[in-house]
């Protein structure tokens, strides 16, 4: 399993500030299926932490040319508050390796950019559909881990596993 961290530069305004990808060798008939790693079960009261303001670029004439970019404030925060404490990335790569080593190609982390533009969508506020949806490693057998986390894939995005 290939592996590939970036670190933090040193001056985020939070700790909670790095992303984790993996690839899957084959998924639901899908070859090399990159799923985005998330904090899943967010508290109510980190959505409240002033800090939190701190990291995001709020505004919005700066960014009215990005359609894309729907959420609101508490979207943007929550996108913010989805992404994992240098301690809980080095966890999950550690879990990620002694159970999925061999179902692995790839694990990659990188820190966020901040601040993050407002309307930024968090990704648990993707809807699952026939090709997206979600890993919920929290609910596999003999999760180990004191926090949960989530796995959003496009299986429309990769290429069927040929027999």
């Amino acid at each position: 399993m290939q592996k590939e961290i970036v670190p933090a530069l040193g001056n985020e305004p939070i700790n909670r500030v790095y992303t984790i990808s993996i690839i899957i060798r084959s998924f639901k008939g899908r070859k090399n299926v990159e799923a985005h790693l998330f904090r899943s079960d967010i508290p109510e009261k980190e959505l409240q932490a002033p800090i939190l303001l701190k990291c995001i670029d709020t505004d919005r004439e700066k960014y009215r040319l990005e359609p894309h970019l729907t959420g609101t404030l508490e979207d943007t925060k929550r996108m913010v508050l989805e992404s994992f404490t240098k301690e809980e990335r080095d966890a999950i790569i550690e879990y990620l390796e002694q159970r999925y080593h061999t179902r692995l190609l790839a694990v990659s982390s990188a820190p966020l950019t901040f601040p993050v533009p407002l309307g930024t969508m968090p990704l648990a506020s993707i809807p699952e559909g026939k090709s997206m949806g979600f890993i919920r490693f929290h609910d596999m057998p003999n999760y180990p881990l004191q926090f949960n986390f989530t796995g959003f894939y496009d299986l429309d995005q990769h290429e069927p596993n040929i027999i």
